[in-house]
């Protein structure tokens, strides 16, 4: 179950940038669907998605072989734990506001010596029947991203970035500008994402972004963005119904 995570993190090292787009549907033939359409890697959303540890599990094994990173719902053992446990390819840690936050994240989702997470026989070990190999690799291969999207957050990034352990660090326009007191589409956000990404890279750290238009694709991922999720399940959903009724109303 780690070659799905081998090869996610082999791309974010080398290669092409990654696409992929986020699951909120909570179905895992949902989930099986996107699987199939060609993309580098589904973003299963547990943080702001009514998904439980069973519901991410249908979920990520029916992405299969499409590497699922689930966004889990906070920083903590049990719940880090508990998506990797199910077969993810890695997970990404919402709300990462310091680099003790980052750290805390790393030694949840890393086994000894590099981390805290404890060893069991969940799917992702074949149940128990893989999981001396699982946890001697799974180190080296499973990707951990820690989710930049507050002003708090923005001001630590350096000390986020300087944590070993991370693999990528995503940047979450929406909360981001809530937090900085602006729209979507203003200036002020776009000149600090462009910003975070550049400091980032300046420092050979990889970089995940969130984009709403499929149009902003590859303005980010020439910024610098290694991983781009593309809107969303509901969000094509939404748009494909909303072009039909304009072709049924006959509005161009």
């Amino acid at each position: 179950m780690l070659d799905a995570a081998v090869s996610l993190r082999a791309r974010l090292l080398s290669g092409p940038a990654a696409l992929g787009t986020f699951v909120q549907t909570p179905h895992p033939v949902m989930s099986e669907f996107l699987g199939g359409l060609g993309l580098d890697f589904l973003f299963i959303d547990a943080e702001h998605s009514a998904m439980g540890r069973e519901t991410v599990e249908r979920l990520v094994a029916a992405a299969t072989p499409t590497p699922a990173l689930v966004r889990v719902s906070e920083n903590t053992a049990a719940t880090i734990g508990a998506a990797l446990d199910s077969g993810a390819a890695g997970v990404v840690v919402p709300r990462v506001n310091s680099g003790e936050e980052a750290e805390a994240a790393v030694s949840f989702a890393r086994y000894p010596p590099l981390g805290l997470r404890g060893a069991g026989p969940g799917r992702a070990a074949r149940y128990g029947l893989g999981l001396e190999e699982y946890v001697e690799r799974a180190n080296e291969t499973l990707v951990l991203a820690v989710q930049v999207e507050t002003r708090a957050a923005l001001h630590r990034l350096d000390d986020i970035l300087a944590v070993q352990g991370v693999d990528l660090v995503f940047f979450g326009p929406g909360d981001l500008a809530v937090s900085l007191g602006v729209s979507s589409a203003s200036p002020e956000l776009d000149g600090a994402l462009q910003s975070a990404l550049a400091r980032s890279a300046a420092v050979g750290r990889r970089t995940g972004i969130y984009v709403g238009d499929a149009k902003q694709v590859r303005q980010r991922m020439e910024q610098g963005a290694r991983l781009v999720v593309l809107a969303s399940d509901l969000a094509f959903l939404e748009a494909g119904l909303r072009d039909a009724r304009r072709v049924v109303e006959g509005h161009p």
